[in-house]
Formats: C-alpha cells, structure tokens, sequence
C-alpha cells in the first residue's frame, strides 16, 4: 500500500542515491511495460524483499518492480487490459483494509456493488492521497468536498483518476475474486484491531460508525489512533 513517492525513498536509501533520480526515472514509465491507458507509474511497484546488484541504476530499479508487479497480475489472470483498473481496485482495498487481509474481499465487493448501483465510492483513502497525504486516511469536510482532486469519489463517480499505492498480492487477488455479498458500507470500529463492520444500509452504517466514535473516547490510547 506504500505509495510511489514513499516507495522512492525506500529505495533511495536502500541504494544509496539520491531521490531524485527515482522521481526522474518514473517519468518514463510508459517505456517500462506500465498499461498505455495508466496515469503513471504509481500501483505497479510491486511491494517485496527485493536484492540488488552494486551499481543498479533508479531506473533499473523501478524496472524490476515494474515487472514483477506485471508478473503477479499474469499470476492472478489479469488480462492486460484490465490490468490499471484491477491495479487502482485492489490499491484502495490495500490501504482500506491496512494489514486486515481477512476483510480484503469482503472490501472490494463493496466497492464493486457501489459501482454496480451507481453510487460513488467514498473512500476516504482516495481523497487523502489526492490531498498529497500518503500516510493517513483521515480527511476534512473540505477535502470530502473538493471535486477538483481527482481522487476525490466523494464528489466524483466511479474509480478514481489511478491507483493511490501500490498493492500487494492479497489485495490483487480481493479485487479479481471479491467475495460474495450485499455490503454497501464498512467501516472499522476498533483502529486497533482492524475489526471492522459490514452494513447493507446507511441506517446500519450509522450505527457502526457510532461504535466507533464510542471506542475513540473509551480512552486516550483509543484516542490516538483517531486523530
């Protein structure tokens, strides 16, 4: 779920070169096998342990990811022009769904039933990273408002412009295989834990949203995690 500027300088440090060439290099991504019909690079460096030889450039570096992002969607029978929508579905699950692989399919078939009837999104995690903000998924009334961000599917319908991280094969595999369900909404209702709720109506909805705000104020480490 790591997103791309956050993915340069893990990489930059683990090569010991400067950011800026890893910025520059993902400007070529349509060179490095990246779908035609991508926004850029972001989504398909994939996240893993990867070994590199002395003297690897940014760009080879990138590559690599690249590929193997590439490799796992083969993996998980993604044909190839499907491959960004699949990419920026399971992207939004990834950072929806944190490290509560459990819940990935159950995620992305909310997303899907929402698109299905129409609905938008409302994902919080898309408008976050269209605000710039690639470590939190809190956002302000204002930012829920902003149709100018691209990311923003409160005020726009359907996927969002592209991906908002770059997700790893659980959440690759949530987005090709949700589960089966009616869920419309979820939210999580202990930051802690991840546990989170699945409603079919708003009315059920607002209910869990209530048991989270009540677990925010059960004390000041709850708290934490809210802010």
């Amino acid at each position: 779920g790591t997103a791309a500027v956050d993915v340069y300088e893990l990489l930059a440090a683990g090569l010991e070169l400067p950011v800026e060439d890893f910025t520059a290099a993902a400007k070529k991504w349509k060179s490095m096998g990246v779908p035609e019909n991508a926004t850029g690079i972001e989504g398909f460096l994939f996240p893993a342990t990867y070994d590199f030889d002395p003297g690897t450039t940014a760009e080879q570096a990138l590559q690599r990811l690249v590929d193997e992002a590439i490799a796992r969607l083969d993996a998980a029978g993604v044909e190839p022009k499907d491959r960004f929508r699949v990419m920026t579905l399971a992207s939004i699950v990834q950072r929806e769904a944190g490290q509560n692989i459990e819940d990935m399919a159950k995620i992305a078939r909310v997303f899907l039933n929402r698109l299905d009837q129409g609905m938008h999104l409302e994902s919080d995690a898309t408008v976050a990273y269209g605000t710039g903000n690639t470590h939190t998924v809190w956002t302000t009334d204002a930012e829920r408002a902003d149709k100018s961000n691209k990311w923003n599917t409160y005020a726009n319908p359907g996927l969002p412009y592209g991906p908002i991280g770059n997700p790893g094969d659980a959440a690759i595999g949530a987005a090709v295989n949700p589960a089966d369900g009616p869920w419309l909404f979820f939210v999580p209702i202990n930051l802690k834990t991840g546990e989170t709720v699945f409603s079919e109506t708003a009315d059920q909805h607002l209910a869990a949203v209530e048991q989270l705000r009540a677990w925010c104020r059960a004390s000041a480490e709850n708290a934490a995690y809210c802010a």
